[in-house]
């Protein structure tokens, strides 16, 4: 087994969470992932983590997004790394440098504007068709969810 070292002051996301840097690659966090279980392209040998470790630039990487946060790997891991707060913190530092897959920044902007990611018209179509009373905007939500998103650097960016 091969033991990664991982520069820090190269790699801001690692710095985030030194753990990372006693992963052996022994993919053992790859066998539970639905991921890698589910997506032909990836395998216990080239899976999210490999391809963390060998990228230039991880946060580029739009396979990040695939990572739904499950925490498998955290559970199964043997040496107690934790490979999903490495992926949300490169989703973080994706989102905020414009690299993340234009859906994400879509569903983003869909949230601030209606308070949910799906478009109330359409959804408002659909209930009418089944008879059911149409769902109206939650302007407080909406509101509310601006102030967090200014708080937190969460800003509308423009879809490409």
């Amino acid at each position: 087994m091969k033991v990664l070292r991982l520069k820090y002051e190269k790699n801001e996301i690692t710095k985030k969470n030194k753990a990372i840097e006693v992963c052996f690659k022994c993919s053992t966090c790859s066998k539970f992932c639905p991921i890698t279980q589910h997506v032909k392209k990836y395998n216990l040998e080239d899976s999210f983590i490999t391809q963390l470790f060998e990228a230039e630039k991880p946060e580029a990487l739009n396979d990040v997004w695939m990572c739904c946060a499950c925490e498998k790997c955290v559970i199964t891991c043997p040496q107690d790394a934790n490979p999903t707060e490495v992926f949300t913190n490169l989703k973080e530092k994706s989102y905020q440098e414009g690299l993340a897959p234009s859906i994400v920044y879509r569903l983003v902007e869909q949230l601030l504007q209606e308070s949910t990611v799906y478009s109330i018209k359409f959804a408002n179509m659909i209930r009418k068709r089944a008879g059911l009373k149409e769902v109206k905007k939650n302007e407080k939500a909406v509101k509310e969810l601006n102030v967090l998103a200014e708080k937190t650097g969460l800003e509308r960016k423009e879809v490409n």
